[in-house]
């Protein structure tokens, strides 16, 4: 047999074998590297739908002026004042301001942790006074500052026994506590973890750009997602958006009793199992190298088995 045949037989025996392999390997990294997208967004869901929670569950413990009133709801205003005072005494890293208003809006007492600042609100004159009076539900807004963390102004009826409440609670109370928990849970993200109300402002976010740019709007990603959210009505969504030749992988929670949304975003190409993938290559590597190992034995072999005597 002719060298030149002899290297034209493995070539084809190898060839035979290989293409079909190639193609077969093809749609197996394609697969595996879906997979790790798929994994990623179910962890997202995970991790932003936690969040969601904890952050529920600390603006019912912390943010919620009937919640801060407890007992002493029906005791009278002597009784309410009191307590108000010593809660702006024992936390003024968050409360920054309560006031007692009366029903029709009078202001009856007002407790601030920084008496250095002389303008206050009136808070019977704003818009969320107006909403909480109007719905009988507490109504609040968050207040960005240029040098100060973000703030949430609240006005919330206290009621009584009656059609109508004697009492409202109002105040403003400062969301850099919020902040803090929310850079905790975010400091392990692949990407951004925050939180933004429906407007798409960030409140807190992991990379601390909401202190940087104050007001800042979230990417357009998530607002993208957010939307979506709302018009299925759905608590939780997680999904990949394609955005100038990159996947980005999203994924919002609604923090419950509230219309703000846990987020989160990274670039796939950041996922930390594909860095760990490359067994997938090593089995593809290894099969080629078999495939070209087989095609030297199958001609060792036709030699044996098939040459003339």
């Amino acid at each position: 047999m002719k060298e030149n045949n002899k290297y034209k037989f493995m070539a084809a025996v190898t060839g035979l074998f290989l293409v079909p392999f190639l193609i077969l390997s093809s749609h197996f990294i394609y697969g595996e590297s879906e997979l790790q997208k798929k994994d990623a967004l179910s962890y997202l869901e995970l991790r932003t739908g936690t969040g969601a929670g904890i952050i529920s569950d600390v603006l019912n413990l912390n943010y919620s002026l009937s919640r801060l009133a407890g007992g002493k709801a029906g005791a009278g205003a002597a009784a309410l004042k009191e307590e108000l005072a010593a809660r702006v005494r024992a936390n003024p890293f968050i409360y920054s301001e309560l006031a007692l208003l009366g029903s029709s809006g009078a202001e009856l007492a007002r407790f601030t942790a920084d008496k250095s600042v002389s303008s206050r609100p009136d808070y019977s004159g704003t818009q969320i006074f107006s909403e909480a009076k109007r719905t009988l539900s507490p109504a609040g807004a968050v207040e960005y500052g240029e040098y100060t963390p973000p703030a949430l102004v609240l006005a919330e009826p206290l009621m009584k026994s009656g059609p109508a409440p004697a009492y409202y609670l109002a105040g403003r109370l400062s969301l850099a506590y919020v902040g803090e928990v929310v850079r905790l849970m975010g400091r392990n993200s692949y990407g951004n973890f925050g939180l933004v109300d429906m407007g798409g402002q960030v409140i807190a976010d992991s990379m601390s750009m909401s202190i940087v740019k104050p007001g800042l709007k979230a990417p357009a990603e998530v607002i993208k997602l957010l939307s979506l959210a709302a018009d299925g009505d759905t608590p939780n969504f997680a999904s990949e958006v394609y955005f100038r030749g990159r996947v980005l992988l999203v994924s919002v929670s609604n923090v419950a009793g509230s219309k703000w949304w846990i987020y989160e975003i990274m670039d796939s190409a950041d996922l930390p199992a594909r860095k760990a993938s490359s067994w997938a290559w090593r089995v593809v590597l290894s099969g080629v190298l078999l495939i070209v190992l087989f095609g030297v034995i199958t001609y060792k072999l036709a030699l044996l088995w098939l040459k003339d005597e």
